[in-house]
C-alpha cells in the first residue's frame, strides 16, 4: 500500500488530481482511521495507466470514460478518435510550417512592413486557391489541442476587502466549503457588485503528511460585519499570470503554468503574494453537486514580477 503523497510523487501529479479521480469513480483508496488515503497495487497500476494516456495528450474526460465504462470497444473507439484528432493537428502544423517557410523565403529582400504584408497576402491567396489546403490553413478558426501555454494572461488584481475561512485536515477543500459556501449564499455576496471568490492551499500538502490547509476568500463591502468563525482580511492586490482550467484538469494546468513562469524571459514567480484559484462561473452552479468537475471553471493565478 502506498500513501497518496507517495503515489503523487511517483507519478509527478498532485494530490488533488488523485482525489478528483476518486471522486469520478476511476480510482479507489483505502482510508485509515486517521484519514490517510492508501492505494493498493491495482490502483497504483490504474494511476500509471491514466498517466500513460495523458502522455499521449488524450483529454482527461475521454480517459475517465474509458475507465468508467470499463469496456474494450469503448476504449478502442476513444483511442481511434484521439488518433484522428492528432493526425488533424499534425496536418495543421505541417501546412503552417510549409506556409511560414515559403513566407520567410520570399520576404528576405523586403525592406518594409508594407512589402512583407504584400508578400503575405499573395502567398495566402496562393495557398487558399488549393482546395485541399483551405481548411487546414484557416488557423484562426481551428483549435490546436497540443498542451502548450500560448494564452497566458497578465492581470493585476486590485486591493480588496475579504471575508476568509481556513480549514486544516485530510480534506480541507471540502471542510472549508461546508462552512464558507453557505455563508456566501446566505449573505448574497455572490450577487453583489464586484463579487470575486478565491481559494488556495494554506499550507500546501507536504510529503508524508496527509493533513494540509485550504483557505477561501470572498469580496465584501468595507463595512460588512463578518461573523465568527470567519475573519475579515485586507488583500493588497498584485500582478498575476493567469490561465483558465476546469476542476478536472486543475493539477495539470497548475503544472503547465508553473513551467511557463519558470521558462519566461520576462517574468518570475513573486513569492511575496498568494497563489490563487478563482471561480469564474456562476457561483451557485460552481458549488452544485449536479455539475460535473469537467464543467466547473476556474482561473489559476500565479503571482509574478518582472525580472
Amino acid at each position: 500500500m502506498l500513501r497518496i503523497g507517495e503515489v503523487a510523487k511517483q507519478f509527478s501529479i498532485s494530490n488533488r488530481t488523485l482525489r478528483h479521480w476518486e471522486d469520478v469513480g476511476i480510482l479507489k483508496s483505502a482510508r485509515t482511521d486517521n484519514g490517510y488515503r492508501n492505494y493498493d497495487s491495482d490502483n497504483v497500476a490504474r494511476v500509471s495507466q491514466i498517466v500513460m494516456l495523458r502522455k499521449l495528450k488524450m483529454p482527461i474526460a475521454d480517459i475517465e470514460q474509458i475507465f468508467i465504462m470499463n469496456d474494450f470497444n469503448a476504449a478502442y473507439d476513444a483511442l481511434s478518435s484521439h488518433l484522428e484528432r492528432l493526425k488533424q493537428d499534425a496536418s495543421v502544423y505541417h501546412d503552417l510550417i510549409d506556409f511560414a517557410d515559403k513566407l520567410v523565403g520570399q520576404i528576405r529582400e523586403a525592406r518594409s512592413l508594407d512589402q512583407l504584408f504584400s508578400v503575405l497576402e499573395t502567398l495566402y491567396d496562393s495557398f487558399s486557391s488549393k482546395q485541399n489546403t483551405v481548411p487546414q490553413i484557416q488557423l484562426s478558426e481551428r483549435k490546436i489541442t497540443m498542451e502548450e501555454l500560448h494564452n497566458v494572461r497578465i492581470v493585476r488584481i486590485p486591493a480588496m476587502t475579504l471575508a476568509a475561512y481556513r480549514a486544516e485536515s485530510v480534506s480541507p477543500e471540502d471542510d472549508c466549503s461546508k462552512v464558507f459556501n453557505p455563508f456566501v449564499l446566505e449573505s448574497n455576496l455572490h450577487k453583489r457588485d464586484g463579487y470575486r471568490y478565491f481559494g488556495f492551499n494554506n499550507p500546501s500538502p507536504s510529503e508524508g503528511n496527509p493533513v494540509y490547509g485550504y483557505e477561501m476568500w470572498v469580496t465584501i463591502p468595507n463595512d460588512f460585519n463578518v461573523p465568527v468563525p470567519l475573519v475579515k482580511k485586507q488583500f493588497g492586490g498584485g500582478l498575476y499570470a493567469s490561465i483558465s482550467t476546469t476542476m478536472s484538469e486543475i493539477g495539470e494546468r497548475w503544472r503547465l503554468l508553473y513551467e511557463w513562469c519558470n521558462n519566461s524571459d520576462k517574468y518570475e514567480a513573486d513569492l511575496s503574494y498568494q497563489w490563487l484559484e478563482e471561480c469564474t462561473m456562476d457561483f451557485e452552479a460552481f458549488i452544485s453537486e449536479h455539475i460535473s468537475d469537467r464543467e466547473k471553471q476556474l482561473d489559476l493565478l500565479e503571482p509574478i514580477k518582472i525580472k
